[in-house]
């Protein structure tokens, strides 16, 4: 069916796709992106385990394995279908029913869920398969909308005035997070179906002020009383989910990653320490990571239970339960633990055992706080952020910092540590005080030779030898040098000083002595200055 533009021009019918055969293998020594078809690509190494050879794309920028080659998604054979699979899509097989489906019931529109599903296709190459699943939950909610307030509209019809009544409606109803997805849903909809000549709009029928500015939240980790309460009552739960807890707690993984841990996930290094290897479903890569002694063996008990429970057959550490169990009752079957079922029973230990925060109230466990309450902890532990960023496996700082938030005590324990070093000159100007902890014998040396750090009853003397010995008489001179150097714990004695300079430059005025008062007279503004700014730190 050929669909009139805005100008009344007849546009191309929108070609049906067809299932593509993507076992056909890329011919020898081809190499090609898994997520864009590129051939532009640069070496980066080998896998640790597997030994794979590891590209970065020059086109996209990504990073991927020699085994991804034949993982390229399938479209979808049946455009008239409204439910797709998550397999028949060409991702890997999904273990947990909920989220192995495409579903577009909800989508009242034919002509949207027409070009809803072209996009998703068109999304499905470089996107994971939950980021299309939300994809669909705001076109249904644009739906939604549409069938309230536009019941006839069509693409045609999609102007500035229909967009602007779509932000009141989103407005009255979701928070500035979901609302700021909606929009860049919908936004991205519509370049994707212009680029590609599905069909005109307006130019900029969404633009960049229609966007709520999003308010940084904290990170949501879990107060040390919290975590101090859950891990006293860890005994109440089922061994298999006790354990859950534990791995959970130390790696701060996202919950598909742990309901998903491959039954031989723990390695050990040349050294003797031990790894954890996992998939990350966001960012469709594998990846190790460093775990203690006492994880590892709370994991060599889970894989004792489990081949105990299941025999060798199943390929996953952690298993769900019988239906017919309740409370905290476990019997395994072979499928992985559901997602829901993990947090289920988490909020039935805060039930039963009066879980609640400082303030009284019930702790409302969700499965990313770990995820949070670890990047915290490593920030306020003093770990650097590349070290966290790649322990948690984001691709940018900016995802990291995310969960950077500096605890009130550890903020007053750093700020008290630099009030205490800061060092200033005879200006109150802030200065680096030259090293006196050296890292080789070659600095040391050099430190010997060329810097002259003594210490001084008011301060420090940081005059470069090469200068030669100073030629100051007493310490006086010292308020007026550039080499002299002070901090908080000289106060006393440089309060001394000026009380006693006051006096000096009081005789001197009464007596009318000029010389002493313009000999005096710098050196009590100068104190007067090193004071004032030192005295504000301590405040």
């Amino acid at each position: 069916m050929k669909k009139p533009d805005i100008k009344g021009e007849q546009l191309p019918e929108i070609p049906q796709l067809k299932l593509i055969d993507t076992q056909v293998k890329p011919q020898e020594n081809e190499i090609v992106c898994y997520y864009c078809d590129s051939h532009q690509y640069v070496k980066r190494g080998k896998q640790q385990l597997s030994q794979k050879r590891r590209y970065k794309c020059k086109n996209c920028g990504r990073y991927f394995t020699e085994g991804n080659i034949d993982k390229k998604l399938v479209p979808y054979q049946d455009l008239s279908e409204d439910v797709w699979d998550a397999t028949t899509l060409g991702f890997p097989p999904l273990p947990h029913s909920q989220y192995k489906k495409l579903i577009f019931h909800n989508i009242k529109q034919d002509w949207l869920k027409e070009f809803v599903k072209q996009f998703i296709l068109y999304q499905g190459t470089s996107k994971e398969f939950g980021t299309l699943r939300a994809y669909i939950s705001s076109f249904n909610v644009f739906s939604k909308f549409l069938d309230l307030q536009y019941p006839s509209v069509t693409i045609e019809d999609v102007n500035r005035p229909l967009i602007l009544d779509y932000l009141k409606y989103l407005n009255n109803r979701k928070s500035q997070t979901v609302k700021i997805h909606r929009l860049s849903t919908l936004n991205l909809f519509f370049k994707t179906g212009v680029i590609n000549e599905w069909f005109r709009v307006t130019e900029h029928i969404i633009r960049k002020e229609d966007f709520p500015k999003e308010t940084r939240r904290l990170p949501r980790y879990i107060p040390d009383e919290v975590i101090k309460q859950l891990n006293k009552h860890l005994d109440a739960l089922p061994e298999s989910v006790m354990r859950m807890l534990l791995v959970i707690q130390e790696t701060g993984m996202r919950i598909s990653e742990l309901c998903l841990l491959n039954f031989d996930c723990l390695k050990q290094d040349g050294k003797g320490g031990w790894l954890i290897q996992f998939f990350r479903w966001k960012m469709k890569k594998e990846d190790i990571i460093p775990v203690s002694d006492e994880l590892a063996v709370v994991i060599k008990e889970q894989q004792n239970y489990i081949r105990e429970n299941l025999g060798n057959n199943f390929n996953y550490l952690f298993s769900g339960r019988k239906q017919q169990c309740k409370g905290y009752d476990f019997i395994p079957k072979p499928t992985v633990m559901g997602y829901d079922s993990f947090r289920n029973f988490l909020k039935r230990l805060v039930s039963d055992f009066e879980i609640c925060e400082r303030s009284g109230k019930p702790w409302k466990f969700q499965t990313h706080q770990f995820r949070h309450t670890v990047g915290t902890r490593m920030i306020n532990s003093g770990v650097p952020l590349h070290i966290i960023q790649r322990y948690l496996g984001h691709e940018t700082p900016e995802m990291t910092m995310r969960y950077a938030y500096i605890h009130d005590e550890t903020l007053r324990k750093e700020v008290e540590k630099y009030h205490e070093s800061r060092v200033v000159n005879f200006q109150a100007e802030t200065v680096e005080l030259e090293k006196t902890i050296l890292s080789s014998d070659e600095d040391l040396e050099w430190f010997k030779n060329n810097v002259q750090a003594r210490a001084l009853e008011h301060g420090y003397c940081a005059r470069p030898k090469v200068l030669g010995d100073c030629n100051l008489t007493g310490f006086d001179g010292c308020y007026n040098c550039p080499h002299w150097r002070t901090n908080q714990n000289f106060l006393p004695v440089l309060k001394d000083t000026l009380e006693r300079t006051n006096k000096v430059l009081k005789k001197a005025q009464d007596c009318g002595w000029t010389l002493q008062i313009n000999k005096n007279k710098p050196i009590q503004e100068n104190l007067q200055k090193v004071i004032k700014s030192l005295e504000s730190d301590h405040d």
